[in-house]
């Protein structure tokens, strides 16, 4: 680190053309951005810190009406030793900075009231050659700064000596830049004041003046200080910026230049009187002998001075001291009562402690009770596993041996009667929910396949057949009993263009169907997932399907109206088939709980209907009408009836025939749209009836699409469902019969496998559980109903 330079002690020799000057202030932080941008440009540089240090004006921290006796020196100097010392703190501040950065570095500084004319007089002083100093405070600063804004760097940038080059800077940037010159004629020389208590101020105050001039004015030129020949007045504080200015200076300024004159004119006349030489050198004697006392006199005046300003300082020091004191205590009592308040919430920490303590014993206590009690729950829970796996055993052989039952009841009967053995009746299968669950993969959405307002329809693999299951409304039927006896009405119903139901489950309210892989003909009507389009003769029997299977449910007793008759309840089985859905589904929901308000629902639906609420055989008649002008037009169903009315009356039906299907008998398609338009007329009384006038028209259309070539072909084409095909025989069942395994073989094939000694499943390959055999009468009906169509 660097060392310090007191100015005012002497001058040091710097090589200038090494060395780089900073002007710093008293705040270290705001002068670091200075000092930072000279080391970062100047790498490899000697750094010296300037400082211009402003003292204390001791005048300022007196009254002026303190006795002189009551002073005391050591006051003064106490207080300029106080300064001196963080001066010093200062400037090691500085010098610890860049000796951090690695720069070698030094300080000087010096003493007066003005900080621009103090960096002036050290300019002039060392021939400083490089200067950085700031260019403005730091709130003055922006990127636009191109000016210096402080006051004494315009004054330093303004009057300094021509040779020193100064860069201001602001914040880490460059602001202005004064360029300096080599100019002989224009180089400044200062001298060094002595010191105030030096023996030579005496004789040295009278040639300082007279050294300056002549060091200033090198060439025999007129000075400002000289008047046709006589010296003006100077003040001694010219020439020591740190002597006060009083009267005293002033006089013996004064004096001193009239005894300076007298010599001269003493000199000049010695030739002629030498008497008059003698008197003179008396006289100056005399005034030297009066300015000594004058002198001694100023002195004892600045000593009573500077003790005034010790005691003022001291006095000041005392003051402060009592305060910290006062604080002091202040934080000590604050902290006794932090203390206190600590060991109180300690205490109250430890009866807590031991409070949790105590409660932690109860809950380990109620822990190990707790873990006996679970102990014991699972050793019930595992008994009554085993418990409920022993009833599901039981309750399964006893289901065996109840089916067993049924059918050697049947048989009898059938051998009391005389009755026919070949068909079984209609005896539907129950499933458990269990196996709803599992069918569906506990309810996948992903298997959803349909929703209505009668429920949602998932697709399912029930006793590994693809089934569909229908999940009716939690609000469905208002006991178990009215369930049973209504599904047991609905599955009497057995027509080859009705969906067959295969089986219920009373425990979810839930009905299974047979799986019909070609959709519903809304889907179909749609071409969804680009299928191709229906052709009009397909679409001509389709229509005479729906017409065949309502008029068998109008004329059963009692009479069973669809009643929510659309195309997404006609589906297609492989062959294209169309099969009825939800045929009297309704009589499972109370009036009133089921409701359909979207508005492509209620088109399909009678608008008497949907005054009254009540479901007959005219509203399945609107209903098949709105189905024959989709099938006409394949145009979706709101406004259809409009655009058919209009395009009639405008002769230009063939405009909104659905081409897709193919080249339609405009006679044919005509007659189906007046006969579809009548179906959906207004009064119910005015539609026509299915068996006399639409069966009368569908039927022959329906005959002659049966006789073309393209309905032979595709009779011709038409294969078994898969599920009627025996696994064993590879034909289709005429008595299906279902193993252990849940699959249905043909009775021969499953027996004759078993009597060979095999106790495997032939599709699984798994062991079978046992060999009891279950007859599938709701299979066989549905095959007897196929065979009976082709």
């Amino acid at each position: 680190m660097g060392s310090l330079v007191e100015e005012i002690e002497g001058d040091r020799e710097y090589d200038f053309e090494d060395v780089i000057f900073v002007a710093v202030g008293k705040n270290v932080e705001k002068s670091k951005t200075t000092l930072d941008w000279a080391v970062d440009n100047f790498p490899g540089k000697k750094i010296c810190v300037l400082h211009v240090h402003r003292p204390t004006n001791v005048l300022a921290l007196t009254d002026g009406k303190l006795a002189r006796g009551k002073l005391k020196q050591h006051a003064v100097e106490a207080f300029q030793k106080l300064e001196r010392q963080r001066l010093q703190e200062r400037l090691d501040e500085y010098l610890l900075i860049l000796d951090h950065s690695g720069v070698q570095a030094d300080a000087l500084w010096i003493e007066m009231d003005s900080v621009e004319k103090g960096i002036l007089e050290i300019i002039a002083r060392h021939n400083i050659r490089w200067l950085v100093m700031g260019a403005a405070a730091d709130k003055y600063y922006s990127k636009k700064l191109v000016e210096l804004k402080s006051k004494k760097a315009t004054f330093v940038c303004q009057n300094a000596a021509v040779s020193c080059h100064i860069w201001f800077a602001c914040k880490g940037r460059l602001i202005y830049t004064r360029v300096g010159r080599q100019d002989g004629s224009s180089r400044e020389i200062a001298t060094p004041s002595p010191p105030m208590d030096s023996p030579l101020i005496t004789e040295q105050a009278v040639m300082l003046s007279e050294s300056v001039l002549r060091e200033r004015s090198p060439e025999p030129q007129e000075d400002a200080n000289v008047v046709r020949g006589n010296l003006r007045p100077i003040s001694l504080r010219s020439v020591h910026p740190n002597l006060p200015s009083n009267g005293v200076v002033d006089t013996y300024g004064s004096i001193m230049l009239q005894m300076d004159e007298e010599e001269h004119q003493g000199q000049a006349s010695n030739e002629t009187d030498q008497q008059l030489e003698v008197s003179t050198i008396d006289d100056h004697n005399l005034k030297q002998e009066v300015f000594a006392e004058t002198m001694k006199r100023w002195k004892e005046e600045n000593d009573a001075i500077e003790a005034a300003c010790k005691a003022k300082a001291l006095e000041s020091l005392c003051v402060k001291e009592m305060s910290r004191r006062k604080e002091m205590e202040e934080l000590l009592e604050r902290e006794k009562q932090e203390v206190q308040k600590m060991k109180d919430q300690h205490d109250e920490f430890i009866k807590d402690l031991q409070m949790v303590k105590d409660q932690k014993t109860i809950l380990e206590s109620q822990i190990v009770e707790s873990q006996c009690v679970v102990e014991g729950l699972e050793e019930k829970m595992f008994s009554a596993v085993e418990l409920l796996i022993s009833f599901k055993k039981k309750r399964d052989d006893l289901r065996i041996e109840h089916e067993n039952a049924i059918r050697v009841l049947k048989n009898l009967r059938k051998l009391v009667n005389g009755g026919d053995s070949s068909f079984p009746g209609s005896q539907i299968l129950e499933f458990s929910f269990i196996e709803i669950n599992n069918a569906t993969r506990d309810f996948d959405p992903s298997w959803k396949i349909g929703e209505g307002k009668y429920g949602s329809v998932y697709k399912g693999l029930l006793r590994h057949m693809n089934v569909a299951i229908k999940m009716l409304p939690s609000y469905g039927s208002q006991s178990l009993l009215e369930f049973e006896n209504e599904v047991e009405i609905l599955s009497r119903i057995r027509h080859p263009n009705l969906v067959t139901i295969i089986g219920t489950c009373p425990e979810s309210r839930s009905l299974v169907f047979e799986y019909l892989r070609n959709g519903s003909l809304e889907e179909r009507l749609a071409c969804k997932n680009k299928s191709p389009p229906l052709p009009w003769q397909t679409r001509i029997r389709i229509a005479s399907e729906i017409c065949s299977a309502l008029i068998f449910l109008h004329s059963n007793k009692p009479c069973i109206p669809h009643g929510n008759l659309k195309p997404s309840k006609v589906l297609l089985d492989s062959n294209f088939v169309s099969k009825l859905i939800d045929s009297g589904i309704y009589r499972l929901i109370p009036q009133g709980k089921s409701t359909d308000t979207s508005a492509l629902s209620s088109v399909y639906m009678d608008p008497v209907y949907l005054e009254n609420g009540e479901v007959t055989r005219e509203s399945d008649v609107y209903s098949f009408g709105m189905i024959l002008l989709r099938l006409l037009t394949g145009r979706s169903a709101l406004g259809i009836l409009n655009d058919v009315k209009c395009s009639i009356e405008t002769e230009n039906f063939n405009m909104v025939l659905d081409r897709t299907a193919g080249n339609w008998p405009l006679e044919e398609a005509q007659l189906l749209a007046h006969l579809a338009i009548r179906c959906c007329d207004t009064q119910p009384l005015d539609r026509p009836d299915f068996v006399s006038e639409i069966w009368s028209v569908l039927g022959p259309m329906r005959d002659s699409c049966v006789n073309s070539a393209s309905c032979l072909e595709a009779k011709e084409l038409r294969c078994a469902p898969s599920h009627f095909v025996c696994p064993i025989f590879q034909e289709v069942m005429k008595d299906p019969i279902i193993a252990a395994d849940g699959f249905t073989y043909e009775a021969d094939a499953i027996r004759g496998w078993l009597d060979s000694g095999h106790d495997r499943s032939p599709m699984t390959n798994l062991k079978l559980e046992h060999c009891n055999l279950v007859p599938n009468y709701a299979l066989l009906q549905a095959i007897q109903e196929w065979q009976q169509q082709y």
